[in-house]
């Protein structure tokens, strides 16, 4: 399991045929955090379950397993219904993997 502080790097970083897309990736991270929180503060469940499920699909494919998985179950708690509430918890769970995500090489 994860230290819930260390830094997550992409299974890409250091292929330099990736190396600058995962950097360049990593960088819409801050802004793509902020939709989220702004969501969730306007209650906007469509466009919070839309942009998690495109993370979810783009951090797998840019070498991040743990925020696929994590983006997999905020976006399953969507589709099942469960009230913003009950998948704040989660939500969070994944800003804070967002947060660690790196570019750098481990």
């Amino acid at each position: 399991m994860l230290n819930k502080s260390e830094p997550i790097y992409s299974s890409l970083a250091s292929d330099p045929d990736y190396c600058d897309l995962v950097q360049e990736f990593v960088s819409e991270f801050p802004s793509k955090a902020e939709t989220l929180r702004q969501c969730v503060a306007d209650r906007d469940l469509v466009l919070l379950q839309r942009t998690v499920h495109q993370l979810r699909g783009a951090c797998g494919g840019y070498g991040f397993p743990s925020l696929t998985e994590s983006a997999g179950s905020v976006e399953e708690k969507l589709k099942a219904g469960q009230t913003l509430e009950s998948v704040e918890e989660s939500i969070l769970e994944f800003l804070n993997l967002l947060n660690r995500a790196t570019s750098e090489k481990e």
